[in-house]
């Protein structure tokens, strides 16, 4: 027998399981990575837990001097879209909402009549409640009444002898309308709802209006199918009930909405699309015009939050956050809505800038000495301590009324 041959025999008895085993180990491992590359899409909230992180590494590498410039934009912000734009700061913050991921999406503000500076900030928790803030953005209150996703408020509503302001929100744990008057001393919400109210479509968003012409205020609920339903809000046993009085539909998701008290109009967000323009009455109709489109160099989808900023005369602003880009858009309140500037919310000095917002709200009202020309806040997408929160922005820094 030839000795070599022989253990050339061996060595090959030897080696071949072990190369089949690699080999089977190398396809296993092949097969893993294609499963998880093609397995089911990330929600929202999940992409933004990660974008978070990606930025807070980003950040902390840029404090080291390591990163490269490019490296240190927006994580997710195109730079050719945020370059060229103006540049504002937060100089305040709330607490962050008690929930993690995609939770805080849109605030109201209220103006307090007796002491402006105690005036409070409404925030939602769309993983959980309400919050509610002071103008030193210290959380004074939560309600875990339910996934509220959009919350409105106004003044002047007639309620068991007085008058009172009034908070609805859009819980889309149960499909319903949250009611709630503010009490003005505690400065905290009490839960007013004479009912459960119940939508007739899928809610997603909503906002109110008080008629100039009859004094009445309404409720605006929006959907993922695009159909809106106006509500007319009434005194019940001291409670706060509603009937429907009008719906009509767009081609697609609507969310983000505010309505011109004074004016009468009603303008809606179809985020893939840009925003509409309704009469705010419930006799209006279906007839709408197109304020702005996506893709015209200033509205980046998704278009998401509404604001009216309120002027002498009819003057004013309707702001837009256009979240495709982490910018916001100011157009003329009155006559067509005539473009005015867009803008970003950058890094202030101890408050971080804001990307991806949702809601937004701004008031020109006085409100101190920390705001006196009044103030916007915004949802901020990607907070930098924590969970998500608002910014708040002195109203001169972005528009002269």
């Amino acid at each position: 027998m030839n000795s070599s041959l022989g253990l050339k025999s061996i060595k090959s008895l030897v080696l071949t399981p072990v190369v089949a085993v690699l080999a089977l180990a190398l396809i296993a491992a092949t097969a893993s990575a294609q499963l998880s590359n093609s397995g089911a899409p990330k929600d929202k909230s999940d992409d933004k837990t990660e974008k978070k992180k990606d930025k807070e590494k980003k950040k902390e590498k840029s404090k080291s001097g390591d990163e490269s410039a490019e490296a240190q934009q927006p994580v997710v912000a195109p730079a050719a879209l945020t370059a060229s734009l103006e540049t504002v700061v937060a100089t305040i913050e709330t607490d962050p909402v008690p929930n993690g991921g995609d939770a805080a999406d849109d605030p109201a503000i209220w103006v307090n009549p007796n002491d402006p500076a105690q005036s409070i900030i409404i925030g939602t928790d769309k993983r959980g409640g309400l919050a509610v803030y002071d103008m030193n953005g210290k959380q004074i209150q939560y309600l875990s009444d339910g996934q509220m996703d959009n919350v409105d408020l106004r003044d002047g509503f007639k309620l068991g002898g007085q008058t009172v302001a009034i908070v609805t929100a859009s819980n889309r744990k149960d499909n319903s309308i949250a009611v709630y008057k503010i009490n003005p001393q505690t400065r905290t919400l009490e839960n007013v709802a004479a009912r459960k109210i119940k939508h007739g479509l899928t809610v997603y968003g909503m906002c109110m209006y008080r008629s100039a012409k009859t004094g009445k205020i309404y409720y605006f609920g929006t959907s993922k199918s695009g159909d809106v339903e106006q509500w007319e809000l009434f005194e019940s046993d001291g409670k706060v009930d509603a009937k429907k009085v009008r719906n009509f539909k767009l081609g697609s998701v609507v969310e983000g909405c505010v309505a011109d008290d004074e004016l009468g109009h009603f303008y809606v967000a179809e985020e893939a699309v840009g925003i509409w323009k309704f009469g705010a009455e419930p006799e209006a109709g279906s007839d709408h015009t197109q304020v702005a489109k996506v893709g015209d160099g200033h509205l980046f989808a998704d278009v998401e939050g509404l604001a009216i900023a309120y002027g002498k005369d009819g003057a004013g602003y309707l702001m837009v956050s256009s979240q495709g880009n982490h910018s916001y858009v100011v157009y003329r309140r009155e006559g067509n809505n005539e473009f005015v500037k867009k803008f970003r919310i950058g890094n202030g000095e101890g408050v971080d800038g804001c990307e991806e917002t949702d809601g937004i709200d701004v008031t020109t009202a006085n409100l101190g000495p920390a705001f006196p020309y009044g103030v916007f806040v915004v949802q901020d997408g990607f907070n930098d301590k924590g969970n998500q929160n608002f910014k708040l922005v002195p109203l001169q820094t972005i528009v002269k009324l």
